[in-house]
């Protein structure tokens, strides 16, 4: 299968640093579900990604929270579904409204609920590759 990208991934710093070069490409209204397994760098990515957007705070995944926002360069929505798998909830909270806004958005876990991912979702997809190393691709 041809992918648009498809790197190994050799520490949590590389991770982090393909995160920090993939925000130079973000635009307003853009909205990437990482999908991967649990400890495969998603978070990290995240982290690299708000930095290339100048965001200088901590960064925690929103396993608990499920939503974090951040105000950056670009106002970020950053989602799990993880842990929370009622639609209706989601619904409720205004994850459509939030979808909408102006700014990036972020969904951890977008396959676990597909109905909720809209469209012109771009994936990318996390896995381990041997003990040590992660692989990063999109299709």
């Amino acid at each position: 299968m041809n992918y648009k990208l498809d790197k190994i991934l050799r520490s949590e710093e590389e991770t982090y640093n393909f995160g920090l070069e993939y925000s130079k490409n973000l635009q307003s209204g853009d909205i990437l579900g990482l999908i991967g397994d649990l400890a495969v760098g998603k978070t990290t990515f995240v982290k690299g990604l708000l930095k290339g957007l100048n965001y200088n705070y901590e960064v925690n995944s929103p396993t608990f929270t499920l939503i974090n926002e951040y105000v950056a360069d670009l106002q970020v929505y950053h989602i799990d579904f993880y842990r929370e798998d009622n639609v209706l909830r989601w619904k409720n909270i205004g994850l459509q409204e939030m979808i909408n806004r102006n700014g990036v958005t972020i969904i951890e876990w977008a396959d676990l609920l597909p109905q909720l991912v809209p469209l012109n979702c771009k994936y990318i997809y996390f896995e381990h590759y041997n003990d040590q190393y992660r692989r990063v691709y999109i299709k």
